[in-house]
């Protein structure tokens, strides 16, 4: 399992060797590694920490009347920006795969994205009750860091009325946006950061924020938890085998499974119906893989998909403790043309359509009431070598003070106590700036290891950060001449929420900065002041560290413990931050939440330059194909079809469109209603098939592609001809049964004209979607008395999911079927038969009946299918 986790996420195996020199500032240029001697007194003394407001406290609240807000937003990135979560998307770190030779226009060296196959949004839930107010923002991306959380609630309230107010999560697709997240730490997992897509990415949180707070309206809430979520790994699984027998430092035994909770905030409005709900669950967004180029929600954004449709109102899907959970499902694509026409889209749709299963119920059970109170408490705190970590039972567990002499640096080399428990002072971590990479093998960090500790497990590997900087900070050009430690890695940015008188009982929500794993999260469960079943967690929250683990469970090892850069402590460092702000928020009384606490606000990006849109005359014009266009399922593919096999075959169109600097053209589907009319083709619920939401893929390239400045953008659509209602295993013909006749792609989008920025609108040609033809796989075979049919409809585009399994390759002819047998007299026999699921069945005849047939006509219940010779 360990090469697995490596190989889907190794977005930050190199990660933090980008840390090396990470938290610089600058415009670039000088790539030598900081030589800042080791501090004698004050190792922050470089660093100037923002002093927070003083705030008075205020006397308890009590319960009055809720009022809520929902609002969402599509993040306005360019196509061309990269997404984040694999370090193997670096050109200069190996194995990156760029679709062509376009340049980067709008990142620094990840490879640049050539599509969308459903767009990244911002959504988020504002409450208000007993006099306060906060709102949970939900986010795709891969990861969020504070200093975004710091602007955006700048942005949203210039007067500092919402600070410390928003909870910003990251959904943690593998397939979002990044380029924009303010950290150097992690260039390799999210590339340079870039001022001007920061600006975009916190404008679309911003709208969704202030959407949620202007609709603020009488509402109720109620919360339910679930404990044992998906025992049989349905919808997600645990992926650290690692720390399978290790106990947390309470006892507990998390580590040996996933953490199975699942917990649901629902808010109704006042006539009592659902407003939106919160669903949190721990699952990894890594169905698509390191060398997909097109941007996606995955795993999270399928499951939100999935349920907000069956529901019919928002559901956001919040992580959990999912640093050591990866989807699970079913592959849906078999006969992928290459690794980067590969997203497998069909299990995407399957596994947001057991998940919608099991999950449903559980939303549709929660009791909501117009009664309730709350309090947040957001709190940045330091994480570092100094710091000590209290455990209950009175042990204290700290690093020893640093010894510079590290040429004759000798650690004993004992990691754990006759007890398993952490031995401290831990000596092994002697670094005053940090390090990473840690937990894999011994004498892998030889080029800038830990002083005596390069022959040692966990510690081996690690690479030191002032030691080996240059190589990372050469590949994004960014300048590493900075004192150490960093100061945005010695703060992290937590917070608690009590949610109080709900038809349930009292909760207590708490965030932690990165990727929790299910150790750790027990014990943050079972030391909180609301108790372990009254603690929520929401995961990738306000900051990002990377892993958090227990002691115990970063020393032993695996990929995990490599993505933070304070070492085996760090994980309880943190866990002592949210305490602190979870026994603040859980007190009757309303304190002052940042007592005590400071930001590092100083933080600033290399680039600000800004993205330059390029004007276009062509925009809304149907382009001319070239082979340089990239297709989302094939290699080759055929534009302006005249007609599309139903379910497997593909609809194409291309056209001009403008600079991708301003546009993100959403496409939809029509039908032809009457003769010349069309109307947009909806789902069950009336929602239009569109290319925001996964119905339709689109694609561009610049044309020339290698052109700075290019003269022309190219735009492409590949729709698959399914309804648009998401797949469900209880109505298996669904994805063949869309309607016949004649359909057309319309297009809207935006470009910048001499006069300024304009919209354009265009439709396609119209083409016919016919019934769907038995692939030349199909066999009818004569028996003695009987025939053997095997009916299949081959390949199909992979597109959308048309069973759970294989949707791309052998695609079976669902049954009933109704099977025409005509003989050697032109005679006909019509039966009815039901096949297995691979599309095999066999027609019952006499033996003279068997031995006059000629040929066989094999159609589903929607008229798919076609006629064999039998042999």
């Amino acid at each position: 399992m360990t090469k697995t986790r490596k190989n889907t996420l190794g977005w930050i195996a190199l990660g933090l060797l980008g840390a090396v020199a990470g938290g610089a500032c600058g415009d670039g240029g000088s790539t030598k590694t900081p030589e800042t001697p080791p501090p004698a007194v004050d190792p922050l003394a470089h660093c100037q920490f923002e002093t927070p407001p003083e705030r008075p406290s205020k006397p308890a609240n009590t319960p009055t009347d809720v009022r809520a807000g929902y609002g969402a937003a599509v993040l306005p990135l360019p196509i061309g920006a990269p997404v984040g979560g694999y370090a193997s998307r670096a050109i200069g770190l190996g194995g990156a795969k760029p679709v062509d030779d376009r340049p980067r226009r709008f990142g620094k060296s990840l490879v640049p994205t050539v599509g969308v196959h459903d767009a990244p949004r911002a959504e988020a839930l504002a409450l208000e009750a007993g006099g306060e107010r906060v709102v949970i923002l939900r986010v795709d991306a891969p990861l969020l860091n504070e200093n975004t959380l710091f602007e955006l609630e700048s942005r949203v309230a210039p007067d500092g009325s919402m600070r410390g107010r928003i909870i910003m999560t990251a959904s943690h697709s593998h397939a979002a946006w990044a380029g924009y997240q303010p950290s150097f730490v992690l260039m390799p997992g999210v590339d340079r950061p870039k001022l001007a897509l920061a600006e975009r990415a916190v404008a679309g949180m911003a709208e969704a924020v202030k959407q949620a707070l202007d609709g603020l309206a009488p509402a109720k809430i109620g919360v339910t938890v679930e404990k044992d979520f998906d025992p049989n790994d349905e919808v997600n699984r645990d992926r650290r085998g690692d720390n399978n027998d290790v106990l947390g430092p309470d006892g507990n035994d998390a580590g040996k499974g996933k953490d199975p909770t699942l917990w649901v905030l629902r808010v109704d409005k006042a006539d009592g119906s659902p407003l939106a709900a919160l669903v949190d669950f721990p699952i990894h967004g890594t169905i698509g893989g390191g060398d997909n180029p097109l941007v996606s929600t995955d795993a999270p954004g399928a499951v939100a998909r999935a349920l907000s449709v069956e529901l019919g109102y928002p559901v956001l899907h919040l992580q959990g403790a999912a640093g050591d959970v990866s989807p699970a499902g079913h592959d849906g694509r078999s006969a992928c043309p290459d690794s980067l026409r590969c997203l497998d889209i069909p299990r995407l749709e399957t596994l947001g359509a057991r998940a919608t299963e099991l999950i449903k119920p559980v939303i549709d059970g929660v009791q909501t009431g117009d009664k309730a109170a709350l309090e947040i408490v957001t709190r940045s705190f330091y994480i570092g070598r100094e710091g000590v970590v209290k455990r209950p039972d009175g042990t204290e567990l700290r690093y020893a003070a640093y010894d510079p002499n590290v040429e004759e640096y000798v650690p004993d080399g004992v990691f754990l106590d006759e007890n398993g428990k952490v031995k401290s002072p831990v000596d092994e971590f002697n670094t005053y700036a940090g390090a990473g990479l840690c937990g894999e093998q011994s004498g892998a960090g030889a080029l800038a290891g830990l002083p005596g500790a390069l022959s040692m497990p966990v510690y081996g590997s690690c690479l030191e950060i002032k030691k080996g900087g240059s190589l990372i900070f050469g590949i994004f050009d960014v300048s590493s001449d900075v004192p150490l430690p960093l100061c945005d890695t010695v703060r992290t940015t937590a917070a608690a929420l009590r949610i109080s008188g709900t038809p349930t009982g009292d909760y207590l929500v708490v965030t932690a900065p990165g990727e929790a794993v299910a150790p750790w999260a027990a014990y943050l469960r079972g030391l909180s002041p609301a108790g372990a079943d009254r603690t929520l967690l929401i995961g990738y929250a306000d900051d990002h560290v990377g892993y958090i683990l227990t002691g115990e469970d970063w020393l032993a090892g695996g990929y995990e413990p490599s993505i933070n850069i304070w070492g085996p402590l760090e994980g309880e460092m943190i866990l002592a931050g949210v305490l602190d702000a979870a026994k603040l928020a859980w007190t009757p009384e309303i304190e002052d939440p940042e007592v005590g606490s400071s930001r590092f606000a100083a933080w600033k990006y290399p680039d600000e330059a800004p993205i330059t849109a390029l004007e276009t005359t062509d925009h809304g014009m149907t382009a001319a194909v070239s082979p340089s266009l990239f297709w989302p399922d094939t290699a080759t593919a055929e534009v302006g079809a005249a007609e599309v096999p139903r379910s497997v075959g593909a609809a194409r169109f291309a056209w001009y469109g403008g600079d991708p600097a301003v546009d993100l053209p959403e496409v939809f589907i029509e039908r032809e209603a009457a003769l010349g009319m069309y109307q947009p083709l909806a789902d069950a619920k009336g929602r239009p098939a569109t290319s925001y939401d996964g119905a339709i893929v689109t694609t561009y390239s610049p044309d020339p592609v290698n052109a700075e400045a290019p003269e022309r953008h190219v735009y492409t659509a590949t729709w698959q001809p399914v309804p648009p209602d998401l797949f469900s295993a209880q109505k298996p013909m669904l994805p063949f049964s869309l309607p016949l006749g004649k359909y057309r792609f319309r297009v809207k989008g935006k470009a910048l004209a001499a006069s300024g920025e304009t919209t354009y609108e265009l439709t396609s040609a119209p083409f016919e979607v016919v019934a769907a033809p038995l692939a030349a796989t199909s066999t009818a075979i004569r028996g003695d008395a009987s025939i053997d049919l095997v009916a299949s409809l081959g390949a199909a585009p992979g597109l959308r999911a048309l069973r759970v399994g294989p949707s791309d390759s052998g695609v079976p002819l669902l049954g009933p079927w109704s099977v025409t047998v005509t003989f050697g007299d032109n005679q006909t026999k019509i039966v009815e038969v039901t096949p297995d699921g691979e599309g095999k069945a066999s027609v019952a005849l006499t033996a003279q009946e068997a031995l006059d047939a000629v040929t066989v006509e094999v159609r589903d219940v929607a008229g798919n299918g076609g006629m064999m010779t039998v042999n």
